[in-house]
């Protein structure tokens, strides 16, 4: 796993070999000219960096002409109020301003720096030395292939739930608030579903007005019909394995994070089990199950990655709104074909609705679809 590091330094666009050695030594180095645009940039994705370059004289506002202290002193002291808050995150200062490397009051103020251009090797040796036994990369280490998916689908927000819940791994305690890991396990799950929804694998029924059914998805994608939206699905996307993995992670985190879904409820009681069994293993059991959740998806999306072939084994079982489409053939027994804009997959039209209709090849048509076990039937068609 690459080491990311942070560099705030309003000249770094004259120094790319030091981003090229960097690279080569394992560490990506993203670069702002500013206090103000670095700090933004680390606050927004703090669990993907791993350290902080800071220049001595930076701009401390992206609209200052002139540089100082100040920059350096406003990013040294929120770093240090971050970590005074538990977050490690080791900081080196990298300067190339000569009135300041005799300096005895500069180094008692800021502490080592590093001489650009004599010092490279051994700055990047010191963060790779610091980082190296830093927790959050440790375990986001240890795990790299699910957060490399991550990185890949989601928000910088679930690397972060992620790398706190394995975090508290390394520190098993029976005083945890289970309201908000179960919850972050929840959220988590929300993001595979939503990408499973951007993907076509799951219906848009289930992500209606941006709210996520999550006990309907689970069953779309597992090839069973939802319970209340009418819908499903012809393919069997999750293997049994997922499917029953996560539908337990649904109602399970559900009953922690009182969700007010009908389906999950009143189904567990999760503060009686806690008053018999308190401990942080149930917690693990389905972050661990979560893990190998998100590693499928990653690799089923990699062979299912067409949006309106998926879309096409969607079942609209109550008839839902009219498919627009084309008669594509009109066959020697009366059967016509019916292909829906956009998608791979045909429907057979009966002969007496072909007859009825007077349809013919080439004619656009709209239709509504019922299913009946395996099958779907078009039971109307509107010219």
């Amino acid at each position: 796993m690459r080491i990311k590091v942070l560099w705030i330094d309003d000249e770094y666009q004259k120094q790319l070999d030091v981003i090229g050695d960097a690279e080569q030594d394992g560490i990506d180095l993203n670069a702002y000219e500013s206090h103000e645009e670095g700090i933004a940039a680390l606050m927004d994705d703090i669990y993907s960096f791993h350290a902080v370059i800071l220049d001595a004289k930076v701009k401390e506002n992206k609209s200052d002409t002139v540089t100082g202290l100040s920059g350096l002193r406003a990013s040294r002291d929120k770093l240090n109020e971050l970590n005074s808050k538990g977050f490690y995150l080791p900081y080196f200062i990298f300067t190339g301003q000569p009135d300041y490397m005799s300096n005895d009051m500069f180094k008692e103020s800021y502490g080592e720096y590093f001489i650009k251009g004599t010092d490279n090797q051994r700055l990047f040796d010191s963060i790779k030395e610091s980082v190296l036994n830093k927790e959050e990369f440790i375990v986001q280490s240890e795990n790299k292939q699910v957060f490399k998916m991550c990185d890949k689908y989601f928000e910088p927000s679930v690397r972060k739930h992620l790398t706190q819940i394995l975090l508290s791994l390394k520190k098993p305690s029976q005083d945890f608030d289970d309201e908000l890991y179960f919850t972050q396990v929840r959220i988590i799950l929300e993001f595979a579903f939503r990408l499973a929804n951007k993907y076509g694998l799951l219906h848009d029924a289930c992500a209606a007005g941006g709210k996520l059914n999550l006990s309907e998805c689970s069953l779309f994608l597992a090839g069973e019909p939802t319970k209340h939206l009418k819908v499903s699905c012809e393919k069997k996307h999750f293997p049994k394995i997922i499917a029953e993995s996560v539908k337990n992670m649904v109602f399970i985190t559900g009953a922690a994070s009182h969700t007010v879904d009908p389906d999950i409820k009143n189904n567990l009681d999760l503060l009686d089990y806690r008053k018999r069994i308190n401990t942080p293993y149930l917690l693990y059991s389905l972050t661990f199950q979560l893990m190998d959740i998100l590693i499928w998806f990653d690799s089923y999306l990699s062979e299912n990655d067409n949006y309106q072939e998926n879309k096409s084994y969607w079942v609209d079982e109550s008839g839902g709104e009219m498919m627009q489409g084309v008669v594509t053939r009109i066959a020697e027994n009366g059967y016509g074909t019916f292909l829906p804009n956009n998608e791979v997959r045909t429907l057979s039209i009966v002969p007496k609705m072909v007859q009825e209709h007077g349809l013919f090849e080439g004619q656009k048509i709209k239709v509504k679809t019922k299913k009946d076990g395996d099958k779907t039937f078009i039971t109307e068609i509107e010219i």
